[in-house]
This record gives structure tokens, sequence and C-alpha cells, in this order.
């Protein structure tokens, strides 16, 4: 399943925290039609609504919350449902979203920079309390997303970036990363 450039149709993207997940998924939507999916937005959603806050524990707590009352691959497969393709699904951090994806027959994404630089780019956001965090509080935080768990229902980037497709660095600039985003979904 593939649309023009040869890009698959589905295409799910995990990755570290302000590693240009959605600046990914934002090319893919203006330049190659695709709609976006945000598993991150609909959990901002419920967040807000449940707690009144999106600070990051607060997001992790009501992403297990809707996991575990709806499954582990529960965002993944809203978006899937719309049946409305090409799309692109970013923010997949549990074992059960990557499943979803490749159950579906989509593509899974991997996005990394280095620490430094993902660091800067959630300084410079400025949502929330974020900015004010720390270089070692912004790792620390960073460090608990990366465990890997054998529960797929858990919040767990180690075992998404295992799982994936296709893996893309974005310690460099812009053009770059979209550029070699683009031709490794290309060739996959």
């Amino acid at each position: 399943m593939s649309i023009s450039n040869n890009l698959p149709e589905i295409i799910g993207l995990g990755g570290t925290f302000a590693a240009g997940k959605d600046t990914l998924a934002k090319t893919l939507v203006e330049k190659y039609g695709y709609k976006h999916d945000s598993t991150s937005d609909a959990v901002r959603a419920a967040a807000r609504e449940r707690y009144g806050s999106i600070e990051r524990p607060i997001l992790t707590k009501t992403a297990i919350e809707l996991r575990n009352e709806n499954g582990a691959g529960v965002l993944a497969e809203r978006a899937l449902e719309t049946g409305v393709r090409p799309i692109v699904i970013s923010g997949i951090r549990t074992a059960g979203e990557v499943e979803a994806i490749k159950q579906a027959g989509g593509v899974m994404v991997f996005v990394d920079a280095d620490p430094r630089v993902r660091y800067e780019r959630m300084s410079s956001r400025l949502r929330d309390k974020e900015s004010e965090l720390s270089f070692e509080e912004f790792m620390a935080r960073e460090a608990k997303e990366v465990q890997v768990t054998d529960n797929s229902a858990d919040q767990n980037i180690g075992v998404v970036q295992q799982m994936s497709d296709i893996m893309i660095d974005n310690s460099g600039s812009e053009d770059e990363f979209l550029t070699s985003a683009v031709n490794k979904l290309a060739q996959h």
C-alpha cells in the first residue's frame, strides 16, 4: 500500500521527546497529502479534562489510564478506525500502538536527536512549565520513558525504538532531517 512517491499509506511516528515527530508529520501533511493524527493531542485533551493540566507527569499518567481502560493500542487504533488514508500517526509510545500500526499494514518510524538539541527545542516551545526544567531534569524524565518493560500498555520508548522499521536522526538541519525521512520512507 503506497501513495505517490512510494510513501506508505500508514505511518506511525515514535521517538524521543522533542526529536521532530510533529515536524515530520507536518511535512507529510503539507507536501504529500497525509492526514495527521496525534496520540499526544488526544492525551493532552484527556489530561485537561481529567486533571486540568498538560504537564509531562500528568500526560504520562493520563496516557497510562487510557491504555489500561481501553487497551494497549487504543490511541493508534482510534486514529486507524477513521479509515482516512494516507495517515501519519505521531506520538506512538507503546508496544501496543506499534502493533496496531503494523497490523494495519503501516510502517513504524523512530525519530531521535542529540539530547542537548532536543532540550533546546523543548525549552523554546514554552509549553506549561517544561521550559523551566534543567537539562538534568529533562534527562531524568526521559530515562523513565525509555525503560523497557514487558507490558504492551506501558509508555515505553525503548521498545518502540526496538520495534520500529526506520530510524531517523534529527540532530542536524531540518532540511537534512526531512530529506532523509522521506527518502527512507520511499524505500520502505
